[in-house]
C-alpha cells in the first residue's frame, strides 16, 4: 500500500480509499453507487445525526453518558432487583418520541409488580416468568439507582450499572432518531 493511499484511509475513510482507487484505476466515477459522499469529519454527509440515548442528572441537567440506539428501532431495557423478591425485573421502553413502556418482564409475584393485566394490556407467562405487554407513556423517564436495585441498562455490549454515573437521579432520553409511534 502506497503512503497516500494509507493517509486517505486514515484521513476520510473507506469512501476516500475507493475514490483513490477508482482514480487510480483510471474510471470515470470516483464512487460506487450507493455509498455516500463523506463529509470532513468523516461521517456520510447525507446520514442524519446518530441515534443515540441521552442520560443526564434529572436535577442538574448535566450530562453523564451517551449510548447508541437502534435508529429504526430505539428502546432500552432496563433491569432491577425487586426489593422484597430478589428476582430480576426488566422494563423495556421505546422512544415514540418520548418514553413508552411497552414491556415488563418478572418472576414471582409481590409489591408493585401485577397480578393482572389492565385494560388493552397482556399477561402472560413465559417459563418461569411473566411477561406484560403495555402502551404507557413515562415522560420524562427518571430513575433513581438505588444500590441494593443494581439498577442497569442492559446492551449488546455490556450493562451500565446507573449508580456508577454518580447522579442521585438519571433522565433519559432520545436524541437524533426517527421515532415512530407504532
Amino acid at each position: 500500500m502506497t503512503r497516500s493511499l494509507a493517509a486517505a484511509l486514515a484521513l476520510t475513510g473507506a469512501c476516500a480509499a475507493v475514490s483513490v482507487l477508482a482514480a487510480r484505476a483510471g474510471e470515470d466515477s470516483a464512487r460506487p453507487a450507493g455509498l455516500a459522499a463523506r463529509a470532513e469529519d468523516g461521517r456520510s454527509a447525507a446520514s442524519p445525526p446518530a441515534c443515540e440515548l441521552r442520560l443526564t442528572d434529572h436535577r442538574s441537567g448535566r450530562e453523564l453518558r451517551r449510548l447508541p440506539l437502534n435508529p429504526l428501532e430505539p428502546e432500552i431495557r432496563i433491569a432491577f432487583e425487586h426489593s422484597v423478591l430478589g428476582t430480576t425485573v426488566i422494563d423495556r421502553y421505546r422512544f415514540m418520541p418520548g418514553a413508552v413502556l411497552v414491556e415488563e418482564e418478572f418472576e414471582g409475584e409481590g409489591y408493585g409488580l401485577p397480578a393482572a393485566p389492565g385494560p388493552g394490556e397482556r399477561l402472560e407467562r413465559v417459563g418461569t416468568r411473566q411477561r406484560l405487554t403495555l402502551s404507557r407513556a413515562v415522560d420524562p423517564l427518571v430513575v433513581r439507582p438505588a444500590g441494593s436495585a443494581r439498577t442497569r441498562v442492559l446492551l449488546p455490549g455490556g450493562d451500565v450499572v446507573l449508580a456508577s454515573l454518580g447522579a442521585p437521579s438519571v433522565a433519559f432520553d432520545a436524541v437524533g432518531c426517527q421515532t415512530s409511534t407504532r
